[in-house]
């Protein structure tokens, strides 16, 4: 018994009547854009609310400090920035056009790089929701379709959800709004709404604006570039009479638009950045953990979903953007490349999307006023439609009303373990460690008090990994560089000459050389292990749980 007819709204396009009579019909647009239904816009200004709020408290995960060092390296030489975590003159790959752009914002108005990248966070948040509005818009014009969406893409993940940037579930998302991978992920979902228009309404304008939106993702974060990339093959997969009829100079127009970053972005060559896309690997691994407990609901809701559209249409965008990208996620779980362990977010996508398409619709035709979405009440249809659409059978109505009695419980599931970060809003005295715990909120390193002594520019050892990326907010360099840096030369060699400084039983004259080699002006001790620092000390500064923090001495 089917829980959907096929007056759903959506546009497959192309797809084959079920009957399997006749030639598939073109694609129809829904519905155009116009406003977004009241609840929509309801539930996003409250988000993009509390975002505002968040800009005050900056609780920002562990890559915040990354990003406001890139924005503090461009605004201080936008032609040929020096490397953002350590003192060295390298092409990085983290100068995009992202970054670019609030620097020269930081320059103009003279604010710090952390406040002018903490500022951006609603506005990201804004892009991407709006993003998604529109992407829902492809597949319906069910009004409820995208509160739907709005509801599944941070909710349905699991309670061991990824906190990674490019994973929009609500516990990390909370943490990475200001970052370039939740600017991507918007600007992602604007493109393949792009490519659907210029499909739909070929025209070489719409390519080009869709092969501008690609070109900026692959710069902005190229994880997202490869989701992108699935995205459009699913979309165009299946369809070759609308290429035909989109008119080849657009498509290629597009395609050129989209490539020109690889070969003119002035700042580093994004083939660099994928010939090391091996090195990343290892710290990728986890996402390959537990996947029942990181995805497990999206599956849950979503694949009925699936099966539904797939019934009505083989080539169904999302069940090829499913597809696809499952077959990356599983190639890399087989081959050990868990970089491609990235890609699950859109995996999730299309389950979360087609749950909430296929929910909204269901839902409308086994209880809504309206017979089949889409048609007035009464049933009245236009000439030419076909035969009047039968009731809906009580079996109809129960399975919908188990299908969304489901979504619901796996929603409050997925709010229940993930609401935690929310209380960041709050002020920081009234998150104790306790409360913390208790809630789920997740903690990183609070080292205002080594910005507040350490003068921005200056070069600080430590070997706490976590406490060298924190101190980059402050634009505080780093003998290593605390995050992978694919274009940095040395490297490795940093990295081991950074863990000989740290090393008590370095001899003393090696590490005098080591220290005045790097320009290291202050030393910070985490835990008051570092005894061996007490020699090159001519200030100590104490911190909290037995932490220091030591000004080298001038060498004579």
């Amino acid at each position: 018994m089917r829980v959907a007819g096929g007056g759903s709204g959506a546009v497959t396009g192309g797809s084959v009547p079920e009957t399997g009579a006749g030639p598939a019909p073109d694609p129809v647009p829904p519905a155009r854009p116009g406003r977004a239904p009241l609840p929509y816009l309801v539930l996003s200004t409250l988000a993009v609310l509390f975002a505002v709020a968040l800009v005050v408290r900056q609780p920002w995960g562990a890559d915040f400090g990354l990003h406001a060092a890139v924005v503090g390296r461009l605004r201080d030489d936008l032609w040929h920035p020096a490397d953002p975590m350590v003192e060295a003159a390298s092409p990085s790959p983290y100068f995009t056009p992202y970054p670019l752009l609030l620097a020269v914002i930081a320059k103009v108005t003279g604010l710090g790089p952390a406040t002018v990248v903490s500022a951006a966070a609603p506005v990201n948040l804004a892009l991407l929701l709006y993003g998604l509005w529109r992407f829902v818009r492809v597949f319906t014009a069910n009004r409820w379709a995208p509160v739907l969406a709005l509801l599944f893409v941070p909710l349905l993940w699991g309670p061991a959800v990824p906190q990674w940037g490019g994973f929009p579930a609500l516990r990390g998302l909370v943490l990475i709004l200001p970052y370039p991978s939740t600017l991507a992920f918007g600007l992602m979902l604007l493109c393949w709404v792009a490519v659907a228009g210029a499909l739909r309404t070929p025209s070489w304008s719409r390519w080009l604006v869709a092969g501008l939106l690609g070109g900026l993702v692959i710069l902005i974060h190229p994880f997202t570039a490869v989701n992108t990339a699935i995205g459009v093959v699913a979309l165009v997969a299946g369809r070759a009479t609308w290429l035909v009829r989109a008119r080849p100079l657009g498509v290629l127009v597009g395609a050129a638009a989209a490539l020109l970053p690889v070969f003119g972005w002035p700042y580093f060559r994004v083939t660099a950045i994928a010939s090391s896309a091996s090195d990343l690997n290892a710290i990728h691994e986890t996402l390959y953990l537990d996947v029942a407990g990181r995805y497990g609901l999206a599956f849950l809701v979503g694949v009925p979903a699936l099966v539904l559209r797939l019934r009505r249409d083989r080539l169904d965008p999302l069940v090829l953007l499913c597809g696809l990208s499952g077959a990356v996620v599983l190639a890399g779980w087989l081959t050990g490349a868990y970089a491609l362990g990235r890609v699950w977010p859109v995996l999730l996508l299309g389950l979360q999307v087609a749950a909430a398409v296929e929910l909204a619709t269901a839902v409308a035709t086994a209880f809504g006023r309206r017979s089949v979405a889409g048609q007035p009440p009464g049933g009245a249809q236009e000439v030419g439609t076909g035969p009047a659409p039968r009731r809906p059978g009580n079996g109809t109505r129960l399975l919908a009303g188990l299908w969304a009695a489901v979504a619901t419980v796996a929603c409050l599931a997925g709010f229940a373990t993930q609401y935690g970060n929310l209380l960041l809003v709050l002020p920081a005295d009234q998150l104790s460690a306790p409360r913390r715990a208790a809630h789920g909120v997740t903690s990183r390193p609070d080292l205002g008090w080594v910005g507040r002594a350490v003068e921005p520019g200056a070069v600080v050892l430590t070997g706490n990994v976590p406490a060298g990326r924190a101190l980059l907010a402050y634009e505080i360099r780093s003998v290593a560089p605390p995050w992978p840096d694919p274009l940095l030369d040395d490297e490795e060699r940093r990295r081991a000459e950074q863990a000989e400084l740290v090393n008590p039983g370095t001899p003393e004259p090696r590490r005098r050389e080591l220290l005045v080699a790097y320009g290291v002006d202050w030393i910070f001790d985490p835990d008051g292990s570092y005894g061996w620092a007490d020699g090159y000390a001519s200030v100590v500064v104490e911190g909290p749980g037995g932490s220091r923090l030591l000004k080298v001495e001038q060498p004579r």
